[in-house]
């Protein structure tokens, strides 16, 4: 894992890479600096989340609160899921009825992000969203702190830490592929050389995987590579070709 500092609530730039989205409902992690936390809730469990991701050096990223005027939280949610390479969802009553959770949520099954639940207060499986239902759920709720030293808190870490290559690799292809296809599909953006054939082998393994497979456009857009350089290599030898009978 890299030691990128931490990026905090308010720093949700487009593009900025991380490889966390704590996503949790307003209710659970909104309070003002310095506010006391009275007794176990959601916003110490969350807090706590923090804490223990600046002292594994874990890069994040989270929502503002509250929203700043004239931004879209749709649209910057989806574009920090985008950059990050897990979805850390705070499971609670709240979350479970905040719009944005889980559009956040929906957004990053459809990339094929690596989903980390964790159970910060009780709720009812049959409320869980049917995607969370078959997800292993890292339990939070009898927790000690520092986080890092309890039970939860060391699964959450080994959950970040187990094949995080692979999620990273996944997240940085996915955002040159989204650039790609928000450019109009100019060939400038295109992968070439060694960094064309780093993802090609990738993709082999990638895809052979049963979950967080890469999605479509990261595939096309891999092949649209190999296919563009290939074309371009055949019109040189073309000319090459041409030049030579000229001679």
């Amino acid at each position: 894992m890299n030691n990128a500092n931490t990026a905090g609530h308010d720093q949700l730039t487009p593009n900025l890479m991380a490889q966390v989205f704590l996503a949790y409902a307003a209710d659970d992690g909104c309070r003002t600096p310095g506010e006391a936390i009275a007794g176990p809730s959601g916003a110490d469990a969350v807090e706590a989340l923090r804490q223990l991701f600046t002292q594994a050096q874990i890069t994040y990223r989270q929502c503002p609160c509250p929203w700043p005027a004239g931004v879209d939280p749709e649209v910057t949610i989806s574009r920090a899921t985008e950059a990050c390479d897990n979805y850390v969802l705070a499971l609670s009553p709240h979350a479970l009825a905040d719009v944005f959770c889980l559009q956040g949520l929906l957004f990053a099954l459809s990339l094929n992000k690596r989903i980390v639940p964790v159970l910060i207060e009780t709720v009812s499986v049959h409320r869980l969203p049917e995607p969370l239902q078959t997800l292993e759920v890292i339990d939070l709720r009898a927790r000690s702190f520092p986080l890092a030293r309890s039970t939860g808190g060391r699964q959450l870490l080994h959950t970040l830490h187990l094949a995080a290559d692979y999620y990273h690799d996944h997240t940085q292809l996915l955002m040159k592929a989204l650039q790609w296809e928000r450019q109009l599909r100019d060939p400038a953006l295109l992968l070439q050389g060694e960094e064309l054939a780093q993802y090609q082998h990738w993709l082999v393994g990638a895809n052979g995987r049963l979950h967080h497979r890469p999605i479509q456009l990261q595939n096309l857009y891999v092949a649209e590579s190999a296919r563009h350089w290939a074309s371009q290599g055949s019109a040189v030898a073309q000319g090459i070709g041409w030049l030579k009978r000229w001679l």
